[in-house]
């Protein structure tokens, strides 16, 4: 009985240490009350996740010119495919949210890292088979088949390295004044990497002459894919002292007991979640209508010059990311993430209509930029109004609109550290998955709806191209689609935010409460 009570005695001791000794390991990254930080590199080197998963995401934006073009598919069946693998990604989430959250993360393989292997390495091969193998099969019902086949593998990829973001952004840091970098810093990061793709891609799109062109998508695979994995690799070794058990858990004694009910629980109780979706949804369901066909429309026929479209986001996108940094900076930090989401919302409503006005009202082919021609086929000889008009509306409400969008992230964090206050238990892969699968159940309608518009006006069997004659009819289809939408979005968002209570205030009692838990299960 002795000998038995020494060594209880003794497994106690050494578990004492062992505790102490991780509590020292990781003192470095503490604050008072619970609060963690991290270098600001690791913020910026962790961004590389979130480049890839846009990448990623901008491959498949194209995919409906490959699928008219190679896999067989008519207008409205290749929009209506980008529903499905949207629907069919979202229906993975739950199941891959709860294997996150299940696996048993040690100090050598966390979530965040599992998940950026996973995902990593599922994008990567098949996007190659998808995109450099289809189009090399006999015609016939073999390419559909071995393409659907291939894309319903890719979005389990996609769904892996979208919940390392949501997983990574938790234990990464909960510092209220770290958080909204971790908004800067991405959205800086994917809105550069966009803007520099999309001139990419106007440029292959000239060079092969085609949208369709099968040459086009091996190449942009190529580049998709390479800097992609750079971008994983990057945020692989950026994570690696924050993915560990010690800053993703209530207690340290057990492991929650996690089930699979547990998702109705999250999705019906927790109040900030439901806004958030409410806020998201309607946000992306606008932004995946801005497929690459309304791209094509609004700047290839409308304006006259597709190539205008890359050197026109490169130029907008730099000076909006400015004051997209000053708002997030000076708002988030200051008056907190829900003050900057209504700011940025009613900032996009403002200028989108300003916007639509411009485009009906004045002349959209006298766009001019240097090194480009307009669409009357003259070189650049100075700024026209529209230009300017545009460009000063563009900046500005891209701003704003890059604010409600990349204070997403870290609110979704708040959200994460709100239900493990309320219910004990660190879940970020459900939390996150949660809100993705109402997320694009919701928005995975987009390239539908804009299938349906180009039907409606005449375009059944393919898009429009570049050799498309200039309509009236597509003018209205592009202007609804690229900022109609996003404007009702943003009444969306304005609506939700009066229901949404994590204020700074709030985060603080969270945080507190986590702590308390922590101390507690130790």
């Amino acid at each position: 009985m002795e000998a038995a009570i020494r060594k209880e005695a003794q497994r106690d001791l050494r578990t004492g240490d062992t505790k102490s000794m991780l509590q020292d390991k990781y003192k470095k990254y503490m604050k008072e009350d619970g609060i963690h930080f991290v270098p600001v590199w690791r913020i910026v080197g962790f961004s590389g996740a979130n480049m890839a998963v846009n990448l990623y995401m901008g491959l498949t934006m194209i995919m409906s010119f490959y699928l008219n073009g190679y896999v067989g598919m008519a207008v409205i069946l290749a929009s209506s495919f980008s529903t499905i693998t949207r629907l069919w990604d979202g229906v993975t989430d739950p199941i891959v949210g709860y294997f996150v959250d299940r696996f048993k993360e040690t100090e050598k393989l966390g979530k965040t890292r599992l998940c950026l292997i996973m995902g990593g390495l599922l994008l990567f091969i098949n996007s190659f088979l998808m995109f450099n193998v289809t189009d090399r099969l006999p015609e016939g019902a073999l390419r559909p088949a071995f393409f659907i086949l291939f894309t319903a593998i890719y979005y389990i990829g996609y769904t892996f390295l979208n919940i390392s973001n949501h997983v990574g952004n938790v234990c990464l840091t909960n510092d209220p004044a770290q958080r909204p970098i971790l908004s800067i810093v991405g959205t800086v990061l994917v809105r550069i990497m966009r803007a520099m793709m999309q001139m990419v891609i106007a440029g292959l799109a000239v060079k092969y002459g085609s949208m369709k062109s099968a040459e086009l998508f091996h190449e942009y695979w190529l580049y998709v894919s390479v800097i992609a994995t750079i971008g994983i690799v990057i945020a692989y070794v950026s994570i690696i002292p924050k993915d560990v058990p010690f800053f993703s858990e209530t207690s340290q004694k057990e492991k929650k007991n996690i089930r699979f009910s547990d998702y109705l629980g999250v999705l019906k109780n927790n109040r900030p979640l439901q806004m958030l979706i409410v806020a998201r949804a309607t946000d992306q369901f606008s932004n995946t209508c801005k497929t690459s066909a309304i791209t094509l429309v609004l700047y290839g026929i409308v304006v006259g010059n597709y190539e205008l479209s890359g050197g026109w986001t490169l130029y907008t996108t730099i000076v909006g990311l400015v004051m997209m940094t000053l708002g997030i900076g000076a708002i988030g930090s200051r008056l907190g993430l829900k003050k900057a989401m209504q700011v940025g919302s009613w900032g996009v409503i403002v200028f989108d209509t300003i916007a639509v006005l411009i485009w009906t009202l004045m002349d959209p082919k006298t766009l001019s930029l240097p090194g480009f021609v307009n669409g009357y086929g003259e070189a650049f000889n100075g700024f026209t109004a529209f230009t300017v008009a545009l460009f000063l509306v563009t900046v500005i409400g891209g701003g704003f609109q890059m604010i409600t969008s990349s204070i997403i992230p870290p609110m979704i964090a708040d959200v994460n550290d709100y239900e493990a206050s309320r219910t004990g238990k660190y879940i970020p892969g459900m939390v996150g998955t949660v809100f993705s699968f109402m997320d694009k159940l919701i928005s995975s309608f987009g390239p539908t709806f804009v299938g349906i518009g180009f039907a409606l006006i005449g375009f059944k069997e393919a898009f429009p191209d570049l050799n498309t004659a200039y309509s009236h009819s597509l003018l209205i289809i592009a202007i609804v689609f690229y900022y109609g939408l996003e404007l009702l979005g943003a009444v969306f968002n304005v609506i939700a935010m009066k229901f949404y209570e994590l204020s700074p205030e709030k985060m603080k009692a969270v945080e507190a409460k986590i702590y308390e838990m922590r101390k507690d299960n130790a």
